[in-house]
Formats: structure tokens, C-alpha cells, sequence
């Protein structure tokens, strides 16, 4: 099967902190009926709630994150049951915080009615930015988050977005507006 790009940017938005959006466009050809969804998943990935989903109209869509939390089945304390990108043997964390992670998936909306039903399979995709991986997080309050293979996230209340990269090290670092991120769909 052949394998498009869809190129993404994140932007923060002016009204809010913690305000997200994240706009992409498609490099090559997607179903018309194709949606980008973000998900809050589960400590082992299993996508819980649907937060925000949006069309590929043309060779673009927009996500805009809730500023509100993600729902309670969604949150996990924040401790040694994370299993996060890169996150391997964790340390500690510098304050008791919840947190959701979310991934993003796509699906064709075969009946057009701007909303995921059963019959319509998720497919995760996985957001590369450079040569890391998109990490998106809700966190209920500031928390450092540390493990081994200096493994260190630093996160603030509310959305943070950031890029994992797993080499000898791991490095957690915040993605900003002008970084350059990609989904593959195959």
C-alpha cells in the first residue's frame, strides 16, 4: 500500500495557555472522507474518549484542543505505571499529579456525519518530528517527570506538546509553532 504524509505544525493559540491547535496538510492523496482525531488513551495506549476530530478538507485540517481536562477515566496518576515514549525505568515525579496522554488516529467517516460510529476503524499514526516522536499531555499541575537514560519531562498544567527523541539518551523537549511534524499513514 502506498504511504502519504500529512505535514503538520503545532500553533498555540493567543487565547488561552493552554489552547492548542494543531493544523496539518496532506502531501499526496487521502480519501475524501478521511478524519484526524485526537484521542485521550489509556496507561497502555487503548483510546478512551475521542477529544476533537477534524476533515482532511483539501490537503488541510485543523485540531483544536478542549482547554478543559480530559475525562476522569482517562487520567493516570502520574508514577511508575506510565509507559509513555521513551519513559523506561521511572524515576520519580517532583509533584502528585493526573495526566492523559493523547494520540492521534484516523478514520475514513464513511457516512459523513463528522463523527466516529463502530463501523468505522481507527487507525493510530504516529507524529514524527525529526527524527522523535510527538508526545502530546494533559497534566493536572506542574510535574518533572524523570527515568532513566536521562529520561526528564518537564510539564506545565493543562496541554503540553512535546517531542520524545530515543537515542543513547532520551531527550523530552517542548515543540513550539515553527517545528516541523509529520504523521505517516500507510
Amino acid at each position: 500500500m502506498k504511504s502519504r504524509l500529512l505535514a503538520l505544525s503545532t500553533l498555540l493559540l493567543a487565547a488561552s495557555a493552554s489552547a492548542i491547535s494543531i493544523a496539518g496538510s496532506v502531501q499526496g492523496s487521502a480519501p475524501a472522507d478521511l478524519r484526524v482525531s485526537a484521542w485521550a488513551v489509556t496507561a497502555f495506549g487503548q483510546p478512551v474518549a475521542e477529544l476533537v476530530s477534524a476533515p482532511v478538507n483539501g490537503k488541510t485540517f485543523q485540531l483544536v484542543l478542549p482547554e478543559s481536562a480530559p475525562p476522569a477515566r482517562a487520567l493516570v496518576p502520574v508514577d511508575n505505571r506510565l509507559s509513555w515514549p521513551g519513559l523506561i525505568d521511572f524515576g520519580k515525579a517532583t509533584a502528585s499529579a493526573q495526566a492523559a496522554e493523547l494520540k492521534l488516529f484516523t478514520y475514513r467517516d464513511v457516512n459523513g456525519d463528522g463523527k466516529r460510529q463502530e463501523n468505522e476503524p481507527l487507525k493510530e499514526v504516529r507524529a514524527q518530528v525529526g527524527k522523535g516522536e510527538l508526545f502530546v499531555v494533559w497534566a493536572s499541575a506542574p510535574v518533572t517527570v524523570t527515568a532513566s537514560r536521562n529520561y526528564s519531562a518537564d510539564l506545565n498544567k493543562g496541554w503540553n506538546v512535546m517531542m520524545v527523541e530515543v537515542r543513547g539518551a532520551v531527550v523530552v523537549k517542548p515543540v513550539d509553532a515553527k517545528t516541523s511534524i509529520s504523521l505517516n499513514i500507510q
